[in-house]
Parts: C-alpha cells; structure tokens; sequence
C-alpha cells in the first residue's frame, strides 16, 4: 500500500475522522505524521524527522503503525446493504450446530430464496452443502441438494469465468484502440460469441448483466461481423432489461457500482443517435468526471468519454470554457500510468483543448510529456497520432527545426512494410511538408489538393487527428482556391 498516494487521494471528511481518531486516542506523533502527508506529500520523511528529531527505528515503528491504522480505516468503510444476509451465510454451521433439525432447516429454505432473489451463488452453495448434510440418511433429498450443490458449483464457476470475460473483453480492446490489431479485434468477438453462451445456460440476471455490457459496447464502438456465431440483441431491448434489473436491484452493490457503466454506455448510444436525452448523461458523467476516470469499471475505457465532452466544447463554440476547467479542476484529477490507453486519453483531450483553443505551446509540451512518460513505440496507431499531433502542432508554431525532426521520423517509420495500412499518413506528410515550407506561388494550391485527399483516405479503423480541421487551420478560403 502507497500510504502517501493514499493519504492524498483521502476526502476532507475521510481524513479528519482519522486525524481526529488518532487525537483522541493521544497518538499526537501518528496525528501529526499524518497532517504532515496531507500538507507535503513530496517529503513528509524529512519535514517530520527534522522538526520532531525522532530515531529511525521508532520512526519506522510509527510509520508502520499509521499504515495499519489507515487500512483498518479504509476497511471499515467498505459495507453492503446486503451486508446481513452475509453474515447469515457465514453463520451457517453456527445454526446447524446450535438449533434442532427442523429450525435448521426451515432457516436455511428461507435463506436459500433470498440467495437466489440476489443471484448470490457463493452462499447459495454454502447453503445447499449444508442442506445436503442435514438430508444425510433421506437419499432422495441427499442426491436433491447434492444435484442443487453441484449445480450452485458451476454456476459459481461460470460467473467468474463471466466476470473473466469481460476483463478480458476490455483487454482486446484496449490492445485493439493502441495497436488496430485484427487479432485483438477478433479475440473480441470470440468473447462475445462465449460469454452469450455462458449467458444461455443459466436463468441469472447477473451474466445477463455481463454478457449485456460486452454486447452493448461492442455494438456502440466495432464493427460487429454478419459472421458472429451468436445472437446480439437490439441495442434498446438490452438496455431495456439491464436498467430494469438496476433498479430492481438497486440496494445490491453490485449494481449500484456498475451503474456509471451503464449511464456512459446509454449517454454514447444516444449521442450517436442525436438523441437530446444524451444531455442529460451528459451532464451526469461531466459531474462524476473523476469517478469515471479514476475508478475501477472492470477495465471498461471510460476515458473515451474525454472526446465526447471535447466534441460537445466545439460544438457548442465553447473550448476556453472547457480550458478554464481543465486548468481548475480536470488537470487534478490523478489518473495512473499503468493502463497506458486511459493515461494517454486523458493526456491527448488536454493536449487537444489546448490545441483548439490555439495555445499550440501547451499542447506541444504535453504531448512532448506522453511520449516521454510512456512506451508507445509497441502501439503502432496511437503512436502515430501522437506523433504527427506533436508535428503539426510545430509547424502551427513555425519551428521548422523540432517540425523537421518529426517529419522525417515519421517518414521513416511509413516507410516500413508493416506500415502498409497507413498510407493515408503519407498523405498527411505532404501537408505538414508544404505548410512548413512550401513555394508561395503554389503552396495554398498544393494544400487544397493534399487535404482534399487526406479527407478521402483518412477513414475507418486506422483513421486519426479525425477532429483535426485542417482546411480551418492552413486554408484562408478554400472555395476560391482552384484545384486539380
């Protein structure tokens, strides 16, 4: 555990209770400590050690202690509404043990339908177990809970090999968004075609739910193939059902985790549609900005929710709003390096406001940055937009030198054979080429000319800068130019 990321990431309310907790207990060196976090998380070592003059070994002690001490914290916060009807699960062999054969059994009947009302089936099979050993000399009832036990067993496997699915459903497309794969985009499909059949062995609300967040995304962001071996839904009726079980399963925190999931994937439908209703997600995600960027959605790329708010922006002619909110609260929000598609869409929408608002400085050094903090050069696609980003933004600034340097490392790079589905970047190169140096007399011609293909081929899975406006940028008047 990161204490000092941790202390950081800590609400107000969070950690006053803590601070508070170690006051009134006089552990003022732990309180202290701790506001020390707060106030300086790049040294609090060093501030707290110089002012209280402690020994190393008692300071290693304290830190110690403060770790379990915000664990304990952190724990504590974690609850279920249906908390109870675990603690009736853990109990059971306390039941049994403790009460006649018939209350025994008459308490875990009851158990048993609202395990299945929760579609819970870890407890489900604690239960059945239990039932199975209490029926121990009625063989017929003994092989009935031994078949429901069975049965309970993998359907518990089967969930989790759902939930596995999904995960790695997330995985393939993260691989497919960086790289435009086929193989990632066929591991996608493979998914769907196994979780539909997971889905159809059991009546269970649950995989439905996991089978309807893989099926949903895939019909908002892929192609899906006419050759998939599995039935997909229409898009309204999968939303229909899920939002149905939300909501009558709105206390489980389950769904009630899951719920922003869902929220972005209607918000996405309904912006494709041009459905007013999309405004209303809209504004809801916008609110939970860090919540949908921060947290855990089994992986799911909610950051793709960044281009959406910045199409909105530009839409609505309103991108030094949307500077003045990055620069006052987006900026802040602390998204991890370790899942490099959400690091680098977080990034390239900030990078990407800056550009459209013409602040072409700030861009360039935040995609300087990206290309620096991550690895890029084993994800093909996003690389390149990365890079001809970067140069165009160099040559908007005229800096012929830095604009050259990547030019000619993109020409390079398109010169590989396995480079073949990018040709349309070559396209883009003439543009960079003839904005940044071309002849006066011919330069506004060559540049209607290069655009006008560049518009032609820059399409489908391998497409990029596709918000880019580059008649907007490089041509004054475009319909008086004449074009060959």
């Amino acid at each position: 555990m990161d204490l000092y990321k941790i202390v950081g990431q800590l609400t107000q309310e969070e950690f006053e209770e803590i601070y508070t907790t170690f006051l009134t207990n006089n552990a003022d060196k732990s309180a202290a400590f701790l506001k020390t976090i707060r106030e300086n998380p790049e040294t609090p070592d060093k501030q707290f050690l110089d002012e209280y003059q402690i020994a190393a070994s008692a300071f290693y002690v304290l830190k110690s202690r403060l770790n379990q001490k915000v664990e304990s914290f952190l724990l504590s916060r974690v609850g279920d509404p249906n908390l109870h009807v675990i603690h009736r699960v853990l109990n059971v062999e306390d039941l049994i043990f403790n009460n006649s054969r018939e209350i025994s059994l008459a308490a875990l009947r009851k158990l048993e339908k609202e395990l299945v009302r929760l579609d819970f089936p870890y407890g489900l099979m604690v239960v059945y177990k239990a039932l199975q050993n209490l029926h121990a000399f009625d063989e017929d009832n003994y092989s009935f809970f031994r078949s429901k036990y069975n049965r309970q067993a993998a359907y518990t496997l089967a969930m989790n090999e759902s939930m596995d699915h999904v995960i790695q459903f997330f995985r393939a497309y993260d691989n497919f968004y960086l790289n435009r794969k086929e193989k990632d985009f066929t591991e996608m499909i493979r998914l769907m075609e196994k979780i539909d059949n997971k889905n159809n062995l059991y009546e269970s609300h649950r995989l439905y739910i996991f089978k309807t967040i893989i099926h949903i995304f895939a019909k908002l962001f892929i192609e899906i193939p006419p050759t998939i071996r599995c039935e997909v839904e229409p898009i309204g009726d999968m939303f229909d059902k899920s939002f149905q079980i939300l909501e009558d399963f709105k206390d489980d925190a389950f769904y009630v985790n899951i719920s922003i999931l869902f929220n972005f994937l209607r918000f996405v439908h309904y912006d494709n549609e041009k459905d007013s209703r999309s405004k209303i997600y809209y504004d809801l995600l916008n609110y939970k900005m860090e919540e949908l960027l921060a947290r855990y959605h089994y992986n799911a790329p909610t950051s793709l929710f960044l281009f959406r708010k910045l199409k909105f922006h530009l839409e609505t002619d309103s991108i030094e709003e949307l500077n003045l909110e990055i620069d006052q609260y987006i900026s802040k929000i602390e998204v991890e390096p370790y899942r490099v598609s959400s690091y680098l869409n977080y990034h390239l929408f900030i990078s990407y406001a800056y550009f459209f608002a013409k602040d072409y400085k700030k861009a360039s050094r935040i995609l300087y940055n990206i290309r620096n903090e991550l690895n890029l050069r084993k994800h093909v696609h996003a690389h390149l937009e990365v890079k001809f980003l970067l140069a165009l933004t160099y040559v908007l600034m005229e800096d012929h030198d830095l604009a050259n340097q990547l030019i000619l490392s993109l020409q390079r790079q398109l010169r590989k054979q396995t480079m073949a589905r990018y040709d349309h970047g070559k396209v883009l190169l003439k543009v960079l080429t003839v904005a940044l140096q071309g002849r006066p007399n011919t330069r506004e011609k060559n540049l209607v000319n290069h655009i006008r293909k560049w518009k032609e081929v820059n399409v489908g899975h391998y497409a990029f800068l596709d918000m880019v406006d580059l008649e907007g940028l490089f041509l004054v008047e475009p319909e008086k130019v004449g074009v060959n």
